[in-house]
């Protein structure tokens, strides 16, 4: 009779065990809930935009100015002005060795007081004649020589002056002049270095004016007018305002863009010889935009997370037009007053749920709660990812 009990009792522990330990199994069983992800969203309103399209082109020089040598094989003696400095129109930048050039405009000077000389006597000669020529005393060959003398001696003054005019000239070229106002950007010679005329000395940028020449294809070429406002990017981010100031009359035959001229606001930054990015600036309008991060990329179309009153989103289509600063613009797929997910929208598929905070309260190191929530969206980004990973 023992036998029985004992198995009995044997029996009726392993059905409690087991009525304890399968509930557990069917609870583990049972898929875990995915977190909400913690987002935050913005509502879409319309506001100005600035449309416009980009370009890159050289920063070149408005008028460039050859300062050449006049000179004949002088010695150059001095240099005044070097790369980079600014001078004015009329500026001496340098100085030929004169000796030569002096001398020969001293010769100069002695010629014309010898012609003028002779001149005074000739004249002196020829009134005496005019006044007994009708006497008899003398011959019509001998008043026709003095005559002809003093045209002669005229006829060498004439000649000596000019000469003294074209020698002081001569001598003026030992001193090379700026010929406008600008900046030098090239000095192609030293001191002491011997120089044929036509040979350049220096470059300059005349009146400091530099022009971007901005490359555009045959689109946007037709989207240019004259006096249209140009911002150019400078390598540190800052900008230099401009307008358009020539359209190119014709296009590259390879390439098939055209060139556009634009006159630059003068900066001490920007160089001769640069290539730089710019925007075309177009007519302000209105239009919807959203942050730049609620933009997500996928299979090459742009979308959108838009939160609906369960804290549902709806990952939705979009079509971008123009980057206004930190924003986009949304030419369709959205309606004015829609809100759309920010911070996290990388994270979500369509129809998650979502735990919505204020920005101001998502951004780390701000304070506790910041900090808290700024952690608490890290956690249950990690964990809607793992969730949604192991469901798949």
């Amino acid at each position: 009779m023992l036998i029985p009990n004992t198995k009995s009792i044997l029996y009726a522990f392993t059905v409690l065990a087991l009525s304890a330990i399968y509930p557990g199994l069917i609870h583990a069983q049972e898929p875990a809930a995915t977190p909400a992800l913690t987002v935050t969203v913005q509502t879409v309103t319309a506001e100005p935009i600035t449309p416009g399209f980009g370009a890159t082109g050289n920063i070149r020089a408005w008028h460039d100015a050859s300062v050449s040598a006049q000179t004949n094989g002088l010695r150059l003696k001095a240099l005044h002005a070097d790369v980079g400095d600014r001078v004015t129109a009329g500026q001496m930048l340098a100085e030929f060795e004169d000796t030569s050039s002096r001398g020969d405009l001293t010769q100069a000077e002695a010629r014309l007081r010898q012609a003028q000389a002779s001149l005074d006597t000739a004249k002196r000669n020829a009134d005496r004649i005019r006044k007994i020529r009708g006497s008899g005393a003398i011959s019509q060959s001998e008043v026709d020589q003095a005559l002809s003398g003093e045209k002669s001696a005229l006829a060498d003054v004439t000649a000596a002056r000019a000469a003294l005019q074209t020698q002081t000239q001569r001598s003026s070229y030992t001193k090379l002049l700026a010929p406008s106002d600008g900046t030098i950007s090239v000095r192609n010679a030293v001191i002491g270095a011997v120089v044929n005329p036509g040979q350049e000395i220096f470059h300059l940028v005349v009146d400091n004016r530099l022009e971007w020449q901005a490359q555009l294809g045959m689109r946007n070429l037709m989207l240019v007018n004259e006096g249209m406002p140009v911002q150019v990017m400078l390598p540190n981010a800052r900008e230099v305002s401009g307008r358009v100031r020539q359209i190119g009359p014709t296009l590259d035959e390879q390439t098939r863009q055209g060139i556009v001229y634009v006159d630059l606001t003068p900066d001490p930054q920007l160089r001769a010889g640069m290539f730089l990015r710019g925007r075309f600036v177009l007519p302000a309008k209105q239009g919807l935009t959203v942050p730049r991060e609620a933009l997500v990329l996928r299979d090459g179309f742009n979308f959108v997370f838009v939160l609906g009153d369960d804290n549902k989103v709806a990952q939705t289509k979009v079509q971008t037009g123009d980057a206004v600063k930190n924003a986009i613009e949304v030419t369709a797929g959205l309606h004015e007053g829609d809100r759309v997910v920010t911070q996290g929208a990388a994270f979500l598929n369509d129809q998650d749920t979502v735990r919505v905070v204020d920005a101001e309260v998502s951004q780390p190191g701000q304070d506790e709660t910041g900090k808290a929530a700024s952690g608490g969206q890290s956690n249950d980004s990690r964990a809607a990812s793992e969730a949604r990973s192991g469901g798949n």
